[in-house]
């Protein structure tokens, strides 16, 4: 099927910064939120080409859950005839926004924060508020795409032990003195990026994809590096061209240690920057399409080996904030289900795939459906739609590092990560088999 480069495209920014006083969420224990350092929005970019339209919503909070997606894309089906499944609802995955419930399908336990149902509710109105204003806000545009690296903002947070396990550990690595040997995963240093121009080639709007785990943790709402990043590029091109952050897969990343996010953010606006002005050729946009496929997957069940580790945690005398929460999540898990629906999602933009995925995904599944997909671009998108918890590797699932333990961060078992790989792979091959 023979593509265009013309399209039409909406864009807007909604306020969701909630109330001082807040619940943060991101935590093992319960924060209040005592300043504003930057607001928070719920990004659009809609898409439109030949009458089919995707939408593109990154928002500035930490994840997201049933009770949001599930009204949110209601209400956008009903207001602007967008399907459900085409619209990508993400987070940026802040850690200074407000607290949202862990995970989508599952009953949450042991939580030391919150969330506020008014505020939820809000929320809701407002994601579908913002693809309001973009589809009736709709322009005839360029979609121009660029890609660069950016190495030396992220860490991968998990390293390979002389034991054969995986221990959180960002600190430098000391030759095996301390008992670890290398890092246990791949970073994903590319920055991959949509940059929307109208016909007087005025600059809109960006998408950026990159992978990093904001992970600042002060008392403050603060939208952390991708907020930092957006205020750099419209100091650039101007208060109003909104940037979307559509986080990586990330789950086993963090932000490069003893690095300010300010200047993470101002990094990785700078590679977006480069990547799209040295781009001289705008993009072929059509087809547009979309899929969306819930998969069934196997929750986690209680066994002889998680009692054993959790007797270990319980023995010791002096218990980590974390450990205590992991407990009281452990003794309060009592899903009701033994499986959940796990939605995952690709769009397609001409040459250009987005792979939505719905918890916080270890970089090496993102790698794999990078590698594997049929688009010329692909930006692999995690904490889209939904949450299930972290995602690690088939083969790092029961190595004991953070993201990896059973019932406090890992829900699923270990061969979640390979069926969601296997599934975007197939989806996005059956797109682009029809033309």
């Amino acid at each position: 099927m023979a593509g265009n480069k013309n399209c039409r495209v909406g864009v807007a920014q909604v306020d969701i910064t909630p109330p001082l006083g807040s619940d943060l969420g991101g935590y093992h224990h319960r924060r209040l939120a005592r300043e504003v350092r930057s607001r928070l929005y719920t990004k659009t970019m809609v898409i439109e080409s030949n009458g089919k339209r995707i939408a593109l919503v990154a928002n500035d909070i930490c994840m997201l859950s049933d009770d949001i997606t599930y009204p949110a894309k209601d209400k956008i089906s009903s207001s602007c005839g967008i399907p459900p499944e085409a619209v990508m609802l993400s987070a940026t995955h802040t850690h200074t926004g407000p607290a949202i419930d862990v995970v989508s399908g599952v009953p949450a336990t042991g939580l030391p924060f919150s969330p506020d149902p008014a505020y939820i509710k809000k929320l809701t109105e407002n994601i579908a508020e913002g693809v309001s204003e973009a589809c009736h806000s709709l322009f005839e545009a360029e979609i121009f795409c660029g890609q660069t690296q950016a190495e030396g903002f992220s860490i991968n947070k998990l390293c390979r032990t002389k034991n054969g396990k995986d221990v959180y550990d960002t600190r430098p690595m000391d030759g095996g003195k301390d008992g670890r040997i290398g890092f246990s995963g791949p970073l994903d240093n590319s920055v991959q990026v949509l940059c929307i121009k109208d016909t007087e080639k005025k600059i809109r709007a960006f998408a950026v994809n990159y992978a990093c785990h904001p992970n600042s943790g002060p008392d403050v709402i603060w939208a952390e590096w991708p907020g930092e990043m957006a205020e750099t590029i419209s100091l650039v091109y101007g208060q109003d061209v909104p940037c979307l952050l559509l986080q990586g897969t990330s789950g086993d990343v963090d932000c490069m240690l003893n690095l300010p996010h300010e200047q993470i953010g101002r990094g990785i606006a700078g590679a977006a920057i480069m990547a799209v002005e040295k781009e001289q050729n705008s993009s072929i946009v059509s087809p547009v399409d979309f899929r969306m496929k819930n998969i069934p997957m196997k929750l986690l069940s209680k066994t002889p080996e998680t009692e054993r580790m959790m007797n270990e945690i319980k023995q010791k005398k002096k218990k980590s904030l974390p450990e205590e929460s992991w407990l009281k999540r452990y003794n309060g898990w009592n899903p009701g289900c033994t499986e959940i629906n796990v939605p995952i999602q690709c769009l397609r933009m001409g040459q250009t795939a987005f792979v939505g995925l719905p918890g916080e995904i270890f970089t090496s599944i993102g790698l794999e459906i990078k590698k594997h997909s049929s688009a010329a671009s692909t930006m692999v998108v995690e904490l889209a739609n939904t949450r299930v918890g972290y995602v690690p590797a088939m083969e790092q699932a029961d190595r004991g590092g953070y993201g990896e333990w059973p019932f406090t961060n890992r829900l699923l078992l270990p061969e979640a990560a390979s069926m969601m790989a296997d599934t975007a792979i197939g989806m996005l091959w059956e797109m682009w088999d029809l033309g």
